[in-house]
Formats: structure tokens, C-alpha cells, sequence
């Protein structure tokens, strides 16, 4: 009995030192392959294998993707197409076509149009045409229509001193035939002409002063890139006229219009109310003339910037 138990315990010990011969014995290159791969080292070197993280992405960067957009790859590994979002879509039908730069700065020297035409800046010009400390004189012409006066022409003569660019004087004489309307039915009536028309029996004779104020300097383009300077004036003045029919002084409230074309010439545009009274076949009343001028002037010196 004794003998047996023996060889029963005896026999699993056996087997078990036999497993271990066996393991022992085995091939270095077997056991090499057992053991799993040392992936401390960079995936690239020699005699190393990558992380199966690696091997696992290999095939979509083989397909042209990076692990951003492989995330958004479609089951067949095919991209998805960009959100619409995201996409950078043009301002207008000219950028899309190339036509126009993306920004354009406001103190660029060219700016180019929807149509992809190019325009240089004008930018901030600095007047040519300087006024202070200068004479202007001129002549001219135009016509005057009033309350108790026919429509007739006038002519005459401007001097004008501007001590500072907004601020001037002149002086203004004019000639003109004065006819009247309500005095043609009188002269029907009892014969008696005591107004005759024509230019030499009928002138009457202005000579005003007025204050001229340009608050505002114009600047208009000319053909090609010249740029013609001017002023917007107001006028304000009083004087004399020199007829039978005018019983006081007059007085001139206006507005007028002054180019510069070159450095020693203006061309000027008034239109003024003259406010005067007047007595006609026993009847005073105060009347008002419109005058509309348009003359040219020369001025002294004739260069100054």
C-alpha cells in the first residue's frame, strides 16, 4: 500500500519537471518570438516595430487623409465633403471670378472696382487758388427784371479786395435802361412820356458795396485727373441807384459762384435781390429787382499759393 501511494505522487511531479525540461529546451528564436514586442522606441527604428496605433492609421494616411479628417471619412474611406459653414465663400461675383482683391485699404493709391477697374485716388487736394491779400478785378453782364421795371440787360464793373480766404469786399458798379411797366397805360391815356424808352433817355446808375463771405470751398473734376477749386459765397451790401423812380438807398442780399480755372483768373455767377423804393405816377412802394450776373475777373498778383 505504501508503494502505491508513492507511485501515485510521484508521477504528477514528473510531468511537471518534464514541462520544464521542455520550456528550457526550446529554440532562442522561438522564445524571442513568444515574447511580445518592446514598443518603448520610436516606430521608425530598426530592428523596432510601431504601436499598433500606428499600424492602425497607416491605412488611412496611406489614403490621403490626416487623423483630423479620418474621423469625418466615410465607411468606404472616402473624405466627407466640407461643412458649408466653414467654407470660405466670396463677398460678390467679382471676387469669385478673381476680379477683385479681398481688401481694399481706404488710404490705398488704386482702388479697383466691382468690374476689376483700377482708379487712382484723388485724395485730400490742397487749394492752388489762393485769395488772401489779393485784387480781383472784373467785368460783366446779365439781366434784371423787377416789380415795376421791364426785363432789360445790365453791364458792369466789380472790385474786389479779400484780406482772408472767407473774407472780402467789393465794390459793384452797374448801368442799366429802366422802363416802366405801369407808366406805358398812363402815357396811353394822357400822352405824356414822362419815363421814354431807350438806352441813352432811360439809364439808371448802381454803385453798392457789399461783404462777401465764402464759407465753403468747392472742389470739381475736369476732364481727365484736373481738379478745378471754387468757393460758394454769400453777398450782403447797400448803395446808391442813380434814378428818378429810386427815392432811397438799396440794399443787395445774394449768393454767388466763383471758379478758379487758373491761377490768376475766376469766373463768377451772382444772383442778387436789390431792395429799394420806388415812386412811379404818384404811387412808392419798396420794389425788388433780381439781377443775375455772370462776369470774369483778373486777379493782382496774379500768382500766390
Amino acid at each position: 500500500m505504501l508503494l502505491a501511494l508513492g507511485a501515485t505522487t510521484a508521477a504528477p511531479a514528473r510531468a511537471r519537471a518534464a514541462e520544464c525540461d521542455a520550456s528550457a529546451g526550446q529554440p532562442a528564436d522561438a522564445a524571442s518570438a513568444a515574447e511580445p514586442a518592446d514598443d518603448s522606441g520610436p516606430p521608425g527604428e530598426p530592428g523596432e516595430t510601431g504601436s499598433p496605433s500606428d499600424d492602425a492609421r497607416a491605412p488611412t494616411e496611406a489614403a490621403g487623409l490626416t487623423e483630423a479628417t479620418a474621423s469625418d471619412a466615410l465607411p468606404d474611406g472616402t473624405a466627407a465633403a466640407p461643412d458649408p459653414v466653414d467654407a470660405d465663400v466670396p463677398d460678390s461675383a467679382a471676387e469669385a471670378l478673381g476680379r477683385t482683391p479681398r481688401r481694399v485699404k481706404c488710404l490705398d493709391e488704386s482702388m479697383v472696382d466691382e468690374f476689376g477697374r483700377t482708379a487712382v485716388r484723388k485724395g485730400v487736394q490742397p487749394r492752388d487758388f489762393r485769395k488772401a491779400l489779393r485784387v480781383a478785378i472784373g467785368i460783366g453782364g446779365g439781366a434784371r427784371a423787377g416789380d415795376l421795371v421791364d426785363t432789360q440787360w445790365q453791364v458792369g464793373a466789380n472790385l474786389a479786395f479779400w484780406p482772408f480766404e472767407e473774407l472780402g469786399f467789393d465794390v459793384d458798379f452797374k448801368l442799366s435802361p429802366t422802363t416802366l411797366r405801369v407808366e406805358r397805360s398812363a402815357t396811353a391815356f394822357t400822352g405824356e412820356d414822362r419815363y421814354p424808352d431807350g438806352v441813352v433817355a432811360n439809364l439808371s446808375y448802381a454803385v453798392l458795396g457789399h461783404v462777401l463771405f465764402a464759407p465753403f470751398h468747392t472742389k470739381l473734376r475736369a476732364r481727365g485727373d484736373r481738379i478745378i477749386h471754387g468757393d460758394f459765397m454769400l453777398i450782403a451790401g447797400g448803395g446808391a441807384v442813380i434814378h428818378s423812380t429810386v427815392q432811397a438807398a438799396a440794399f443787395d442780399l445774394g449768393a454767388g459762384f466763383q471758379l478758379f480755372p487758373a491761377k490768376f483768373v475766376s469766373i463768377r455767377f451772382d444772383v442778387v435781390d436789390r431792395i429799394m423804393a420806388q415812386e412811379a405816377l404818384g404811387s412808392r412802394r419798396i420794389a425788388n429787382d433780381i439781377l443775375v450776373s455772370l462776369g470774369v475777373s483778373l486777379w493782382i498778383p496774379p500768382r500766390r499759393r
